[in-house]
């Protein structure tokens, strides 16, 4: 049990969660028969899931949500889904009680049957991910069932009750010729080792995964020296030592002082007289140094926990959304307590972000950085248009480079995104004429439907349809104080002014619908989304005339005396 101590101690403050965001995780174990020889492992493999669930959960301030369910010739659910933000305590001792009885036969889509029920009978929310990860020999058995028709039912079973709703199966598997069956019915197979401790490792890998934890274990290669990367939380090392007498010793960076338990916060977990891990809090960041005089000596990195996290304020969560609006999207990082992550200097952060459309189709935002938001915070380039309605979900990587000059991924955010509610679209045409300044601007919005078919903005509009628009308007690429006067002209028409350009510029128009006049079952779409257009005085324009006429003379002359 000594790496679930590690992970106790690894473990984040806790702070208050996003209850709408997070993972609904079923631990499927298999106790049939043929798992007696393994079931030592469902324990380990229980203890490390709640554990990482409850670390990723405070990491990212979402409540993740997991329950466990036994099986054999039938299911039996052992936990119903319990948050892993809160009642930690308890969720371990229950799952320390629960006895490890022999089940029978391995009746796998009995279970299947029991995880959808279990989803089924939570609230729909679409802020929530759903996900399997199923323990297992990869064997199944029914008796008296007809074997390949059992495996054909399981096989559509799968896919339309777990593939078609975005529920992902993820495979831990103890028996590597079972490989290609679970390969055609999961989203990941993973196969591990039966020794305790690599098969912890490799199963603390497959949830990483699925919940977008940040951790590295290089291996046990020995090490003379390492480069510990910046933005750690902590970071743990096992030293294993040939003979009790061995000595090995960490230094960090520019320091003559190793590392000792309960000098700077190290904890030390010794285990015999052989094996120390070291957690050691906030280390500094470049190159450490290892001393290790005894041959049979060797340092491995069990894990490095980063503590830079982050949050999606635009599109804000309380912002309602509807079909066919183009959002911004800004993200920032923050650090361990919530606040704004102050960077170091010499680590300068960069951002990926990917939108995942409600269809599954994905594109890559470009985001730069947007100080007029705030520091640590990156803003899109372009506005993205959400052309579906449903959820939108982010998946965001924050990176900088370590000592060494290799990219390093400090933070992955799986659990950010925002909804769309359905709507009808409304394209709305903007022109724009007058170029004399001091004259009105003269302006026309003529609508249509999705079909080409002339709108009628009456049925669209709440009051007045002359308040159903708002001008924005930029001189010289400043924002200016702007008016609207419009009048209905005719199906879909509204003519009418512009205030504020007055004088001479370069104009750029926006329109935007105002949401409290227009209904909730629709959207306005504005083709183009600004309209250009310069303004000059009438002797500018005298001006240009005459200088016009001058250059045009000009050739003329030329071309008669050549």
């Amino acid at each position: 049990m000594r790496r679930i101590i590690v992970l106790s101690l690894l473990l984040l403050p806790s702070v208050a969660a996003r209850a709408d965001a997070g993972l609904d995780l079923i631990l499927l174990v298999d106790r049939s028969s043929s798992m007696i020889q393994h079931r030592h492992l469902a324990p380990l493999f229980l203890s490390m899931a709640v554990e990482l669930l409850a670390r990723n959960a405070a990491a990212n301030r979402v409540d993740h949500r997991v329950a466990v369910v036994g099986f054999g010739s039938a299911p039996r659910i052992d936990i119903g889904f319990a948050s892993c933000s809160g009642g930690l305590a308890e969720l371990r001792r229950r799952i320390d009680a629960l006895p490890a009885t022999n089940l029978g036969e391995t009746n796998v889509l009995a279970a299947f049957t029991a995880a959808k029920r279990l989803f089924d009978s939570l609230p729909v929310d679409p802020a929530r991910r759903q996900s399997i990860v199923l323990l297992t020999d990869g064997g199944m058995f029914v008796r008296g069932a007809d074997m390949p028709a059992y495996r054909e039912s399981m096989q559509r079973f799968v896919a339309s009750n777990f593939t078609a709703e975005g529920i992902a199966l993820d495979v831990l598997l103890l028996e590597d010729g079972y490989r290609a069956l679970w390969t055609a019915l999961a989203t990941v197979v993973s196969v591990t080792a039966r020794d305790p401790a690599q098969f912890l490792a490799q199963s603390h890998h497959a949830i990483a995964e699925r919940i977008g934890t940040r951790t590295v274990e290089p291996g046990a290669r020995p090490m003379e020296s390492l480069v510990v990367p910046p933005y750690l939380e902590t970071i743990v090392f096992d030293v294993f030592r040939g003979s009790p007498d061995a000595v090995v010793e960490i230094f960090p960076p520019a320091s003559t002082i190793p590392i000792r338990d309960g000098r700077d916060a190290v904890e030390a977990v010794r285990v015999g007289s052989v094996l120390t891990t070291y957690v050691m809090p906030r280390p500094r960041a470049g190159r450490w140094t290892i001393r290790r005089p005894h041959g049979a000596a060797r340092v491995r990195i069990v894990s490095q926990q980063f503590f830079p996290r982050g949050l999606l304020i635009q599109p804000a969560p309380t912002e309602p959304l509807r079909q066919y609006d183009r959002v911004s999207l800004a993200y920032r990082v923050l650090d361990a307590e919530g606040q704004p992550l102050r960077e170091l200097s010499e680590y300068r952060l960069a951002l990926e972000l990917g939108l995942a459309r409600p269809d599954g189709e994905r594109t890559s935002v470009t985001m730069r950085r947007a100080a007029a938001l705030g520091p640590s915070v990156f803003l899109s380039e372009r506005d993205s248009e959400c052309v579906l309605p449903g959820r939108y979900w982010t998946d965001v990587k924050v990176m900088t480079v370590d000592d060494a000059g290799s990219r390093l991924d400090v933070f992955h955010d799986r659990w950010s995104g925002f909804s769309v509610s359905p709507a009808q679209r409304v394209d709305c045409r903007v022109t724009a004429s007058g170029t004399i300044a001091w004259l009105p601007l003269k302006t026309e919005v003529s609508c249509f439907d999705a079909a080409a078919r002339v709108a009628d903005l009456q049925a669209i509009t709440m009051g007045s349809q002359a308040s159903l628009f708002r001008p924005l308007l930029w001189k010289d690429g400043h924002a200016a104080a702007s008016a609207l006067d419009l009048r209905p002209a005719g199906p879909g028409t509204l003519r009418g002014t512009v205030r504020g350009a007055s004088r001479s510029g370069s104009y750029r128009l926006q329109l935007i619908a105002d949401r409290a006049h227009l209904r909730p079952a629709y959207n306005i779409r504005f083709v183009p989304v600004e309209v250009a257009f310069t303004r000059k005085a009438v002797f500018e324009w005298v001006a240009a005339v005459i200088t016009l006429a001058a250059a045009i003379a000009l050739v003329k002359h030329r071309r008669s005396r050549a």
